[in-house]
């Protein structure tokens, strides 16, 4: 299937970006933290954190959509903590005997962004020629509220119809085709909006999405299980509301 050469360079970038590492180069830590795109800049902030309080070794942080870092947990991948944008798939992975000591971390709103600098609202959704990247509905729960939110307002048929909806791996993926100009805009995480520090966003107006995350079967170490405690706890609080989560207490 042929595409634009633009389009296709971006996905090449996108692919090669934020493909996980090589199962053979992370065996070498015991302490892999598995995070939702969305979750990642505050999973690095609070690694750093947590070894900077001197409550333990900051574990390595893999990226990607929750469903497909779920398929990799199944599949046998190093990680130790599963950090997913949904309950959808800690539970699934609990109820499959993957997981455990599961809960809630903290709920993330859904944003519309864009690169321009003026306003954006939830009408330029509907400009004719507009083009929005969602993240893949199928593995990603940002993805899946974006397609979920333009189906309930009569747009998502319509911009498959006309190729305007540019479908990506994960929210990451989605918020790169937008500033390379693939899309022009993408309907993402509050958090990846405050890490590009520019242009503009608006909130979707559906309920934020509540992330959550459990402790991997014969993988989770003494450490990563400290860091689950710590990412729950009110000292880490100010990193997620940096972000723009809105945290869950757990002392």
């Amino acid at each position: 299937m042929k595409c634009k050469a633009r389009l296709c360079a971006i996905i090449v970038i996108a692919l090669a970006t934020f493909v996980l590492p090589k199962i053979g180069a992370i065996e070498a830590s015991e302490d892999v933290v598995a995070v939702a795109a969305s979750i990642h800049e505050v999973a690095l902030e609070l690694a750093t954190a947590f070894k900077e309080a001197r409550l333990g070794q900051a574990p390595q942080v893999v990226s990607g959509a929750s469903g497909k870092l779920a398929a990799q947990i199944i599949a046998g991948a190093p990680f130790g903590l599963f950090l997913s944008a949904s309950p959808e798939w800690t539970e699934k992975l609990q109820k499959d005997g993957f997981l455990y000591d599961i809960a809630p971390m903290a709920k993330a709103p859904a944003v519309v962004w864009w690169p321009k600098g003026e306003a954006i609202s939830l009408e330029t959704l509907r400009g004719e020629k507009i083009r929005i990247a969602i993240a893949d509905p199928a593995a990603a729960p940002f993805g899946k509220a974006a397609g979920e939110y333009l189906a309930s307002i009569g747009l998502y048929d319509t911009l498959m119809k006309e190729g305007r909806l540019i479908v990506m791996g994960s929210v990451e993926q989605a918020m790169l085709a937008a500033t390379s100009g693939g899309a022009d805009m993408a309907m993402v995480s509050l958090s990846l909006a405050i890490k590009a520090n520019e242009g503009s966003y608006v909130k979707l107006p559906i309920a934020p999405l509540e992330n959550s995350g459990g402790l991997v079967k014969s993988r989770a170490t003494e450490n990563i299980t400290e860091f689950w405690r710590y990412i729950r706890s009110e000292a880490a609080a100010p990193v997620w509301e940096k972000w723009g989560f809105e945290p869950v207490r757990d002392n």
